[in-house]
Order: C-alpha cells, then structure tokens, then sequence
C-alpha cells in the first residue's frame, strides 16, 4: 500500500483520530500500568506508531457514534442543531424564510431545508464551518476521553501502594478534575457547533443582493 498518496483531512485528524489515540494510550494505561506505558511509547517503533495511527483512524469513529447516540438519549435528537432553531425562530429566520420564498417561489417551513438550501447557496463563503465542526466533533471525542480516563486514574491509584486514605482522596480528586474537563469541553462543544450553523443563514442574508443579480442575469 502507498501511504504517501494517503490523505488525512483537518476533520479526520481533530475528531476521529486524536481521541482515538488518546483513548487506547488510556487503555495501554489500564492494563499495563503506567511504569509499562511509559516505557513502552518511549521506544515505540515508526512501523508501531504507524498501526497505532490506523487502529485511532477506526476507533475514532465509534467513538463519536457512541457519544452521538448517548447525546441525543439525554438532550434530545436536535441537541446538535439547537444553534439553527433558535435562529429559525428569530426575526432573522422570518428573513430567511421570506427570502427563499421570493427565490422557490414556494415557502419553506423546514429548518432543514433551508439550512442546507442556504449552505449550498452560499458555497465557499463559509469556509471556515468545516473547521469549526472539526472542533465541536473534537471536544465531543474529548468527553468521551475523560470519562474512559477514569479506568487508567483507578490503576495509577492501585499501583501507588499508599494508604486507603490517600487512595481516596486521589481518586475523588481525578474524578473531580476529570469532570471540570468533561464539562468546559461540553460548552465547548456546543459553542462550536453554533457557531457552525447561524453563520450559514448570516451570509445567505449577506449574500441576498448577489443571488437576485444572478437569477436577473439568467433571464
């Protein structure tokens, strides 16, 4: 196989790949300890790293499927598009809605639609959407990394060999500092992918003038 002519996306490598990583070192650490992963990533082999890489590139994606799924069970289906319905509720989608109208010729009740039908209208005027749901897919992968970090934190506790005391107080402290990440990496996630959505219909608006110039220069 010719890896050189193998290409990885900036969406492949913040939400598929990086978690994925992070989460087998997490399980490397469960399992051996972190004495035997210390040891082992610091004369990990090209080839090894190589296979780590394409064992993330598939774990990547079931992790993100398993949070999509655990997401939508306590948010609710349209929690990822929470960012478009507000907006569709607003005086701005009366706007959008009164623009497509005028374009179809036909009214649009869908949110949906007139996402995607203002994200194809405005084609590369948003560049930077796909960036920002890279990052809103990462953080969402980064929530599931903190939460299988409690399996690797319980066997640094075991192997410490302190007193029950202090293993307890570790172990309340991990937790503790492991869901302070979990949740800014929430709010992260959420920010992002609004910032991902109401653009699009902010630069369909934008780009109003420019659409009747066009149907006018058709006729």
């Amino acid at each position: 196989m010719d890896f050189s002519k193998f290409k990885v996306e900036v969406y492949d490598l913040l939400a598929v790949i990086i978690p994925g990583v992070l989460v087998f070192l997490e399980f490397w650490i469960a399992l051996r300890g972190w004495s035997s992963f210390s040891q082992g990533i610091a004369q990990i082999s090209a080839s090894s790293f190589t296979v780590l890489l394409l064992f993330a590139f598939a774990l990547g994606p079931l992790l993100q499927e398993l949070n999509d799924i655990v997401i939508k069970k306590l948010k609710g289906k349209r929690c990822f598009k929470h960012g478009r319905d507000h907006l569709w509720k607003a005086e701005t989608g009366t706007q959008v809605r009164s623009q497509i109208e005028k374009e179809l010729g036909h009214a649009v009740e869908s949110v949906d639609v007139a996402f995607d039908f203002c994200l194809t209208r405005i084609q590369g005027a948003f560049a930077k959407r796909d960036l920002f749901v890279a990052n809103s897919d990462l953080a969402r992968g980064m929530i599931v990394v903190t939460i299988f970090a409690v399996a690797p934190l319980v066997r640094i506790a075991r192997d410490l060999h302190f007193s029950v005391a202090y293993h307890v107080g570790f172990l309340f402290c991990g937790v503790g500092l492991l869901f302070l990440v979990a949740s800014i990496f929430w709010v992260r996630m959420a920010r992002f992918r609004v910032l991902s959505e109401t653009p699009v219909f902010h630069a369909y608006l934008a780009m109003v003038p420019e659409v009747k110039t066009a149907a006018t220069a058709a006729k």
